[in-house]
C-alpha cells in the first residue's frame, strides 16, 4: 500500500445527551399553511441591524464554539434542509416504544413540530434574503417496533416496521423503564440524512416523499433529557406526549437548535465548551444553556440570524428555489443549473473508500472521476482507509460532486498506529526499515506521527535501538 496523505475529523452524527430545563413555556400555534416567498425579505433586516450589545458574544460563540466544533460545516443543517426542501421539512416519527398512541394523538405531532421549528424560523423572516415566511412541516410516516401500538390505524397513514438491534447499555434510563433493544427504521432510500451529500440523488416518488429527520421517541429515556442534530431530535415517549397540549416546547426547541448548528454551553465563562466572557447579553440568557432559559431568547434569535449570515453565501451551498405550493397541476420542468466547480479545504474522517468514490464523515460522498489526482499517487484516495483523518483541498463539481482535482492532501491521523509503521502506510515492511535508516543518517526527516511510530522502544528517542527492534519485527 502506498503512503497515506489524506484525512478529516467530522462532527458526530449524534450529539451527547442534553439536559433541559424543568421550566415549561407555551408556544402559540401557527396556522398550517404552505411556505411562500417573503415579499419583504430584501427590504427588511440585514447584518447592519445586528444589535451592537450582542455582537461581541455572537462573534465569540461563532469563532470559539461553532467554527471550532464545525457545527454548521456539514451541509445538512436545518438551514440546508429547508432550502433543499423549498420551504418544507418532512419527518418520520421513530416510535421506539411499546406504549400505545391514539390516532388523535398522532395527528397532533405535526402541529407540535411545526410550532417548534417555526418558533426558530420566524427569526429569519425578512432577514438577509431568507426566502420563506413559514416552514411547512409534515409527518410523512411512523417507524415502529410494534404496529399494534398505533391504535385506530387509518389507511392513509404510512407505517414502517423494519427494526435492528439497539444496544441501550450506554443510554441513561429514567430509572424505572427499560429502553427497548429494537430500533425502528424508515427506508434509507427516502432519508435525506443518508443522501444529502449526493446533490443529484432522486428520491423515489419525488421530493415530497423524502424525510429529512426523525422525531425519535424512546421509552425509558430521561423525561427531561434529550439529544438533537441534523438527523433529528430524541426525547422520551412521555415527553413528546406531554407536549401535545402545546406546553414544554422549549425542550424540543433546544434540540432543534442543535439541528441548525447551535452548540450546548456546558462549561464555564470563556471556557472551551463554555459561554461568552461576560455572559449572554440581553438579560434572558440562552435556551442553548440548559436550565438558564425556558424560551428562545432575543439573543438566541439574533444568533440564528448571525449564523445564516455566515453560511448563506458559501459557494454552491444554497440554491434558492420557489417554495412547494400544493397544486392540482403538474409542476413545470425547470432547467438544471449550470454546474460550477467548488474548491474547498477541510479536515475530515474517511468513513468509506470505494471503487470510484470516497465518503467523509462530515462532508459526505464525493465521486472520483478518472485522473482526478493526475499523476501524483500521494493524492489517490485509494491509498487510504476507513478511519483515516486527513486535511484536503479539492475541487469538485457542485451538482454531481465529482472530484476534478486534489490540490493538497495530508494525513492527520492514521487509523493504524502500529509501532514500526514509519511511512504510515498501514503495513510494516522493508520500506520502513530503509526510511528509519535514512533518518538516523540524517538523510530523512520525520513528522511527529512518523517519529512516534519509529520510537519502537517507547523511550521518547529514535535511535539505533529502535532500528534493531524493527529488524526483529521484520524477521
Amino acid at each position: 500500500m502506498l503512503g497515506k496523505y489524506l484525512k478529516c475529523i467530522g462532527a458526530a452524527a449524534m450529539s451527547a445527551a442534553v439536559l433541559c430545563s424543568a421550566f415549561t413555556a407555551f408556544t402559540t400555534r401557527s396556522s398550517d399553511r404552505a411556505a411562500i416567498v417573503s415579499a419583504n425579505a430584501a427590504e427588511n433586516l440585514t447584518m447592519a441591524d445586528f444589535p451592537e450589545e450582542y455582537r461581541y458574544a455572537a462573534d465569540w460563540i461563532w469563532n470559539n464554539r461553532i467554527v471550532s466544533e464545525q457545527s454548521t460545516a456539514r451541509r445538512n443543517t436545518i438551514f440546508d434542509q429547508i432550502v433543499s426542501g423549498k420551504g418544507t421539512i418532512n419527518y418520520v416519527v421513530r416510535w421506539q416504544s411499546y406504549k400505545t398512541i391514539t390516532y388523535e394523538q398522532r395527528k397532533k405531532f405535526e402541529t407540535l413540530v411545526s410550532d417548534s421549528i417555526n418558533a426558530w424560523a420566524k427569526w429569519l423572516v425578512g432577514y438577509e434574503n431568507w426566502p420563506y415566511d413559514h416552514i411547512d412541516v409534515k409527518i410523512v410516516g411512523w417507524a415502529v417496533i410494534d404496529k399494534n401500538c398505533l391504535l385506530d390505524l387509518h389507511d392513509d397513514e404510512t407505517v414502517y416496521n423494519d427494526t435492528e438491534f439497539y444496544d441501550a447499555q450506554y443510554d441513561t434510563s429514567n430509572g424505572f423503564e427499560t429502553i427497548p433493544d429494537k430500533l425502528p427504521n424508515a427506508p434509507s432510500e427516502l432519508s435525506r440524512f443518508d443522501h444529502f451529500s449526493d446533490t443529484s440523488y432522486q428520491y423515489p416518488g419525488g421530493l415530497d416523499k423524502r424525510f429529512d429527520m426523525y422525531l425519535w421517541a424512546t421509552q425509558g429515556f430521561p423525561s427531561i433529557g434529550g439529544c438533537g442534530g441534523d438527523w433529528g431530535q430524541q426525547l422520551s415517549d412521555d415527553a413528546y406526549i406531554n407536549m401535545l397540549d402545546g406546553t414544554g416546547l422549549h425542550v424540543l426547541e433546544h434540540e432543534l437548535g442543535h439541528g441548525f448548528g447551535m452548540t450546548d454551553f456546558y462549561g464555564g465563562e470563556g471556557e472551551k465548551d463554555g459561554f461568552p466572557p461576560g455572559g449572554f447579553p440581553g438579560g434572558e440568557n440562552s435556551l442553548m444553556m440548559a436550565g438558564s432559559a425556558a424560551k428562545i431568547t432575543d439573543f438566541d434569535g439574533w444568533m440564528l440570524r448571525y449564523m445564516w449570515s455566515q453560511i448563506k453565501d458559501e459557494e454552491g451551498r444554497f440554491i434558492i428555489e420557489a417554495p412547494v405550493i400544493p397544486s392540482t397541476t403538474e409542476p413545470t420542468a425547470t432547467a438544471a443549473p449550470t454546474e460550477a466547480v467548488i474548491t474547498e479545504t477541510f479536515d475530515d474522517t474517511i468513513t468509506e473508500v470505494g471503487n470510484g468514490y470516497i465518503v467523509f464523515e462530515r462532508y459526505g460522498r464525493f465521486e472520483c472521476i478518472e485522473n482526478y489526482y493526475g499523476s501524483d499517487e500521494s493524492k489517490n484516495f485509494s491509498n487510504y482507509e476507513k478511519g483515516d483523518v486527513v486535511s484536503v483541498t479539492l475541487g469538485y463539481n457542485a451538482g454531481s460532486r465529482e472530484i476534478v482535482s486534489v490540490d493538497s492532501l495530508t494525513l492527520l491521523e492514521n487509523v493504524r498506529k502500529e509501532k514500526g509503521d514509519v511511512n504510515l502506510d498501514g503495513e510494516i515492511g522493508i520500506s520502513d526499515l530503509v526510511m528509519l535508516s535514512k533518518y538516523l543518517l540524517g538523510a530523512e526527516t520525520f513528522t511527529q506521527e512518523q517519529y512516534d511510530a519509529a520510537d519502537i522502544s517507547d523511550d521518547v528517542a529514535v535511535d539505533v535501538f529502535d532500528l534493531t527492534l524493527l529488524r526483529k519485527k521484520l524477521i
